[in-house]
C-alpha cells in the first residue's frame, strides 16, 4: 500500500508531531485535510506544503477540548471530503504537574481533548469511512496510555487521557472489525520534536524523535489492506 493519492485528515496538525507528519505525508503525495485550534499556524503549514509540493491543502478549526467545535468539524469534514480515506488523532492536550498543581479546567480540557473530542469527530465521519473502498483510523497515543506505565512527569490527567484514547482504539477495533476500516495505533515515549524542513532531521540520532514517530505511523498505514499493527509501542 502506498499512502500517495489518498485522502487523511490529521488533528493537531498546526504543530510538533501533526506538522511534522503533514509534511511528510504531503511529500509522498498525500492529500491532507489538516485540524487544529490555531488557524493562523494551520495555515501556514498549508502554505508549507503548497511551496514543497505544488499541492493545495484543506484546513478546518477545530478545539478538540470543546465538544460543540469537534461536531462542527466533524459534519464539515463528512459533507465536503466524501473521498476521505483515513483519519489521524494525532491532537492532544499535554498536561505535566501533579494533581495540586492544575484546576479544574486543565483537567477537563486534557480529558476531553484526547477522548470525548476525538470521539465526537470520529462519530460525525464514520459514515464516509465506511463507504469507503478502504479506510484508516489511526491513534497516537503515548506510552502514558499503557496499563501500570509510570507517570514520568505527566500529570494523573494526562495518564487518564491517554489510558481513555486507549480504550477508544480497542473499542473502535472490536466495532468495526467486520468492516473494511482499519484501526491501529502508535504508543510513542518521550520524544524530541524536529522539523522535517531542518537539517536535523535526517541526522543520526540517539534519543527518540518525531522523525521514528512519523515513520512508525506511515509503516501501519502502508501495510497491505488485510493486515494491521493494532498496537505499536515506540520507545
Amino acid at each position: 500500500m502506498s499512502i500517495s493519492g489518498r485522502k487523511v485528515a490529521i488533528t493537531g496538525a498546526s504543530r510538533g508531531l501533526g506538522a511534522a507528519l503533514a509534511i511528510v505525508m504531503a511529500d509522498r503525495g498525500a492529500r491532507l485535510v489538516l485540524l487544529a485550534r490555531d488557524n493562523r499556524m494551520l495555515k501556514g503549514i498549508a502554505d508549507t506544503i503548497h511551496a514543497r509540493t505544488g499541492h493545495s491543502v484543506d484546513v478546518q478549526q477545530c478545539d478538540l477540548s470543546n465538544t460543540e467545535s469537534c461536531a462542527v468539524a466533524g459534519r464539515v469534514l463528512a459533507r465536503d471530503h466524501a473521498d476521505l480515506d483515513g483519519l489521524i488523532h494525532n491532537g492532544a492536550m499535554w498536561l505535566p504537574g501533579s494533581l495540586a498543581d492544575i484546576v479544574d479546567a486543565e483537567i477537563q480540557a486534557c480529558i476531553s481533548s484526547a477522548a470525548t473530542g476525538s470521539l465526537i469527530l470520529t462519530r460525525h465521519v464514520l459514515p464516509v469511512l465506511r463507504a469507503r473502498p478502504f479506510a484508516d483510523i489511526h491513534t497516537v497515543v503515548s506510552t502514558s496510555g499503557l496499563a501500570n506505565a509510570p507517570l514520568s512527569g505527566t500529570s494523573i490527567a494526562f495518564r487518564a487521557a491517554k489510558a481513555a484514547q486507549d480504550a477508544m482504539v480497542h473499542g473502535l477495533s472490536e466495532e468495526l472489525k467486520q468492516t473494511r476500516i482499519r484501526v491501529t495505533a502508535v504508543y510513542p515515549g518521550d520524544f524530541e520534536d524536529l522539523s522535517p524542513l531542518s537539517e536535523a532531521w535526517d541526522a543520526v540520532r540517539e534519543n527518540l524523535t518525531n522523525r521514528e514517530v512519523v515513520d512508525s505511523i506511515l509503516f501501519t498505514l502502508d501495510l497491505p489492506r488485510n493486515a494491521r499493527v493494532r498496537a505499536l509501542v515506540v520507545e
